[in-house]
């Protein structure tokens, strides 16, 4: 057994170390397609590369703080061919009372590299198919994701459909344990409709089917179990297979001249009897000359629990097969009001984004949190890049 753990501990710091090497290479590629404005045009056909850096915060009032720089560059190539690379990075300060109850008795943080590319492929008069591969890397958590994608624009262009696939790959740690090392895999299918109505709106359909197997649990979490007037901790366990389907749909419409309206529903239900429901508006006005769109949006969103959830497990003769201290997977209500503007300067040549959103919690199952406030706020700038 320990050799076996051995091994698989140096699997995981194996792709690990291949993860933070892509990650690298991400960024250093978005760095070099920012640097190269000679390749913009390319086949007359008026595409440019862009290059795109933002940043967004992420603040609650449980003494969590999440900082996320992000870049992206994407350019065309002859023969059809375009790139994107991307890089994010999550740095996460924490030291809320269920991280101090759960995983450690002290605050941490923890550091999220992500580093992508994806290559489009032009096969047919308005059809593209594309490949993706995203890999992710912190200290406890390994993730990698490939998959591709086929888009097209029919009926002389006013109706686009687009089909995706991805396959994840990942590898749950524990800090401070090098043999701790399990498997998850995760298969995701898309589709998504698109009809223009008229020269005024739009509406979509989207529906999206998830299948995970594996270790699903978190190896930091551990379940209080009531036997009489004693209490005993045993580690989290969830079943090891989890599907999920959800649609979505989606409607937008020009009110008057400069404004539109938004409106979108989702529904979603998984094998674990979880089922939500998410709707948003929002609504936005352009300004001089459309070189302003400012906007505001609401979003609300209804969870049940799943099956095994409880807020209280008790020893009725042995210990529960199934139990967690995950507040997602129990009773949940979320409302977000967000404000945002879009800006084009045309002495830069940028486009700067930005929002600012408030977003209150109700945890119904949590003991030890039943609110939490948190404040999401974004800025990016997108730079067209031009051929000299």
């Amino acid at each position: 057994m320990r050799l076996q753990l051995t091994a698989r501990g140096r699997a995981s710091s194996a792709v690990a170390l291949a993860a933070r090497a892509a990650c690298t290479l991400a960024a250093s590629a978005v760095l070099a397609l920012a640097a190269a404005p000679a390749r913009a045009q390319v086949g007359g056909d008026g595409e440019q590369a862009t290059a795109t850096a933002g940043v967004r915060v992420y603040a609650d009032d449980d003494r969590v703080t999440v900082w996320s720089p992000s870049a992206r560059a994407a350019t065309p190539l002859p023969r059809g061919l375009a790139v994107e690379v991307t890089t994010t990075i999550d740095a996460v300060t924490a030291a809320s009372v269920d991280v101090v109850a759960t995983a450690s008795p002290y605050a941490f943080t923890e550091t999220r590299v992500e580093g992508g590319i994806a290559v489009g492929l032009a096969v047919a008069p308005y059809q593209q198919a594309a490949v993706r591969a995203i890999v992710s890397d912190e200290r406890d958590f390994t993730a990698l994701r490939l998959g591709g994608g086929w888009r097209a624009e029919l009926a002389e262009r006013n109706t686009t459909l687009e089909l995706t696939a991805m396959v994840g790959l990942d590898t749950v740690g524990r800090a401070g344990d090098p043999g701790f090392a399990r498997d998850r895999r995760e298969l995701r299918l898309g589709a998504a409709l698109t009809q223009i109505t008229d020269r005024r709106g739009y509406v979509a359909a989207v529906l999206e089917a998830v299948a995970q197997r594996g270790y699903l649990a978190s190896p930091y979490r551990f379940v209080p179990v009531e036997l009489g007037a004693a209490v005993y901790h045993l580690p989290e366990r969830v079943p090891d297979e989890r599907a999920a389907l959800a649609a979505l749909a989606r409607g937008r419409r020009a009110v008057g001249a400069r404004t539109f309206v938004h409106l979108d529903y989702r529904l979603g239900r998984d094998t674990w009897a979880i089922t939500s429901h998410t709707a948003t508006a929002r609504a936005a006005r352009s300004l001089r000359a459309d070189e302003v769109v400012v906007g505001l949006e609401a979003r609300g969103y209804v969870q049940g629990a799943a099956s095994f959830h409880r807020a209280r497990y008790l020893d009725d003769g042995g210990a529960p097969a199934w139990r967690t201290r995950d507040r997602t997977l129990g009773r949940m209500v979320s409302a977000t009001t967000a404000a945002l503007v879009e800006a084009r300067l045309p002495w830069a040549e940028l486009r700067a984004s930005a929002s600012a959103a408030w977003v209150r919690f109700w945890w119904r199952d949590d003991p030890l949190q039943a609110r939490r406030d948190a404040v999401v706020a974004s800025l990016s700038l997108l730079v067209p890049l031009r051929s000299p």
